[in-house]
């Protein structure tokens, strides 16, 4: 009894057949996982957010306030701010809700726009007085894109 296989025609035809499909599958993942991934939202705040402090004043106005001058140059609305504030020994996180830290009248339903500038306000009495006089480090983070800060070393001491 004789066995007949497949023609080579037949079989490099079938080979790159399976091949592409493969391939089309392969594809029509990828190219579905990458707009997943650059569509997520904190890709997307990450790249339209874009803001800067322009100044950091400690007891300016007397009574332990640091002041923190934010301006908003990103295409994102931006809001909730919170502030890292380091001295080389000690590091203090005052988050959006602590009674410590003032907004400037920017709230999610006021958020600071592209090319406008807030005043951020940092209560420095009691235990955090000598933190302040010392700083050597500043960092606010907003609730809007947490993926991005802005940061300086730049701070004027009164």
């Amino acid at each position: 009894m004789v066995r007949k296989g497949v023609s080579p025609v037949v079989a490099v035809v079938l080979l790159i057949a399976v091949a592409i499909a493969i391939g089309i599958l392969v594809t029509t993942w990828i190219t579905h996982w990458t707009s997943t991934q650059i569509s997520s939202q904190p890709i997307t705040c990450a790249i339209n957010t874009n803001y800067i402090i322009e100044s950091v004043e400690y007891n300016k106005t007397g009574g332990d306030l640091l002041l923190i001058k934010v301006t908003n140059k990103g295409a994102e609305n931006i809001h909730g701010f919170s502030a890292v504030l380091d001295n080389g020994t000690y590091i203090l996180d005052v988050n959006s809700t602590n009674w410590r830290i003032d907004q400037g009248g920017i709230s999610k339903s006021s958020p600071l726009r592209r090319e406008k500038s807030s005043y951020v306000t940092v209560n420095m009495t009691g235990n955090y007085t000598g933190l302040g006089a010392s700083l050597t480090d500043v960092r606010v983070l907003n609730s809007a894109c947490n993926a991005v800060s802005a940061k300086t070393t730049f701070i004027t001491q009164y």
